[in-house]
């Protein structure tokens, strides 16, 4: 980032969640009951979620039924719409995952914990690089089966999407695996859910199902050996414009998205057609 945030937290009691516009509050079920994004500011004008309103601060809510709040005090917002909860280390707290950018450095992975009554940064990725470039994450889970989590994003999912992996190493997200060649976001859509995560083949890994680059195709992405491997690809059909969900079938999965339009499209994932791992 181009300058580090000053974190403030301070515990609030009442009122109704004010998230910025398109935006949810999301609930959890470990210490964390709900979450959102607040704050909107202008003074990042990427506009890759359709406005030029990006949030300027976290807010949690306890338990307890009580509030805290970090407040980005430099010029980086979170560009994101919906923060996601997930514990990645087990240690039986939920981090508030989300999407933190400005216009030197670009976007970069972050995680907040709730501790001691303070909202803290408990691990991060490095940025992209460059200003303007963002990242959409597809979620935390343990991909390679080996009884520890990673998390997943697609990094420049609008030009040279990389589905990326990354595992916790101290207060940093290292990279343990990119694929080229994806994306999980519709360029100025509010629609984050272009991505899927489940064990498809029941092996103990969790597969990540999204779009390739031209968002026709599905495709079926696993981790091995410290490797990601592309294990299925669909036929073309309708871009993929959002609301992408999985579904237990007789001879597999079924995958259902919606279009641009908002048509429903259903593709079945047979588990017989999936490569081989080994």
């Amino acid at each position: 980032m181009a300058a580090l945030a000053l974190l403030l937290a301070m515990p609030a009691l009442g009122q109704a969640p004010h998230p910025i516009p398109h935006s949810t509050v999301v609930r959890g079920n470990r210490d964390i009951a709900t979450a959102w994004l607040a704050e909107p500011t202008r003074r990042y004008a990427h506009g890759v979620l359709g406005d030029d309103i990006e949030a300027a601060a976290i807010r949690v809510q306890n338990r307890d039924g009580i509030r805290y709040s970090l407040q980005l005090a430099d010029d980086s917002v979170f560009e994101d719409l919906t923060p996601r909860l997930a514990d990645i280390d087990g240690d039986g707290r939920d981090e508030i995952w989300t999407v933190r950018s400005d216009a030197v450095a670009g976007a970069r992975l972050e995680a907040y914990v709730l501790v001691d009554g303070v909202l803290r940064r408990r691990f991060a990725t490095p940025p992209i690089g460059s200003g303007y470039r963002w990242l959409n994450p597809v979620g935390v889970a343990d991909f390679d089966g080996d009884g520890h989590r990673e998390a997943a994003y697609v990094q420049t999912p609008h030009i040279g999407g990389i589905l990326t992996v990354v595992r916790p190493h101290g207060r940093q997200l290292v990279v343990v695996a990119r694929l080229r060649g994806y994306s999980n976001h519709v360029m100025g859509s509010t629609r984050l859910d272009l991505a899927a995560i489940a064990d498809l083949d029941r092996n103990g890994g969790a597969d990540i199902v999204l779009p390739d680059q031209g968002r026709t195709r599905l495709v079926v992405i696993s981790l091995a050996g410290g490797v990601l491997i592309e294990r299925w690809r669909g036929e073309p059909g309708p871009p993929v414009g959002g609301s992408l969900t999985l579904e237990r079938s007789p001879a597999g999965w079924l995958a259902r998205y919606l279009t641009l339009d908002d048509a429903v499209i259903t593709i079945e994932i047979p588990v017989t057609a999936l490569r081989p791992l080994t």
